[in-house]
């Protein structure tokens, strides 16, 4: 059998990973838009109702909070966060959705977090959103450190439920992500079974919880490189921190 965890060890004498990392929680921060379906996503994916949603456009999560969830055996950590780019009329205004997922950001990236880093960040975008506030969000977030440190980013599109197959909306539009650093990405829609729900439907809501469980399952990171590091002294490190 092969040790996957060799070479990681063997690369990186000057890093090493606590017992707590390799069996811990994954950490996954979701973020995007007000109205995105960042909540709805968590649901999916826990296939079960654990995150508050609402169909009113201000958003329904005020400040960020953690959910835990079980994916084939692996416990993640999903934390949901306030959605950006909302007016000031909002639940949670820009600028302060802005400062609260940045101070999310810091906290799990601290040395002095026990939380040990972040393994995956997913921009959640509904599929209606513009190019430019897209690639907006996009550079507000993963700049600075998060790319420096090479921390795995995908984007999911939602509301994709009349689309088919939903995959199909990406062919399309894969151009506006042209400039992105991305790991992944999924075409899902969030849509709540009901009563009466169309077999078709059904079919697409249990297709996109298995999109997204492998999407998070595959794409997950427990290490990053850090680019600071001349090209012959990088190793692989955990996201332990942010300056």
């Amino acid at each position: 059998m092969v040790n996957l965890h060799t070479p990681w060890r063997r690369r990186c004498d000057c890093h090493r990973t606590s017992s707590k990392r390799i069996r811990g929680k994954k950490n996954v921060v979701i973020f995007g838009e007000t109205g995105s379906g960042k909540s709805s996503i968590i649901n999916v994916i826990a296939q079960k109702q654990i995150a508050k949603t609402s169909n009113d456009a201000p958003g329904c999560t005020p400040e960020s909070k953690r959910y835990s969830v079980d994916i084939s055996g692996q416990k993640f950590a999903l934390f949901d966060t306030a959605g950006l780019n909302e007016g000031s009329a909002g639940t949670v205004p820009h600028k302060q959705a802005k400062k609260q997922l940045k101070s999310l950001l810091n906290k799990l990236m601290s040395p002095k977090s026990p939380s040990d880093g972040i393994d995956l960040l997913v921009y959640c975008m509904h599929y209606t959103t513009a190019p430019r506030p897209v690639l907006d969000t996009y550079n507000t977030v993963y700049s600075g450190t998060c790319r420096k440190k090479r921390v795995p980013i995908v984007v999911v599109v939602t509301g994709l439920e009349s689309e088919t197959p939903m995959e199909s909306w990406w062919d399309s539009h894969k151009e506006i992500f042209n400039t992105m650093d991305l790991a992944g990405h999924a075409c899902v829609t969030t849509i709540q079974e009901y009563p009466g729900i169309p077999e078709d439907l059904t079919r697409r809501v249990a297709q996109s919880s298995k999109i997204l469980h492998d999407l998070i399952m595959n794409k997950c990171s427990a290490s990053a490189v850090d680019d600071s590091l001349p090209a012959g002294m990088r190793c692989w490190s955990p996201l332990w921190s942010m300056n």
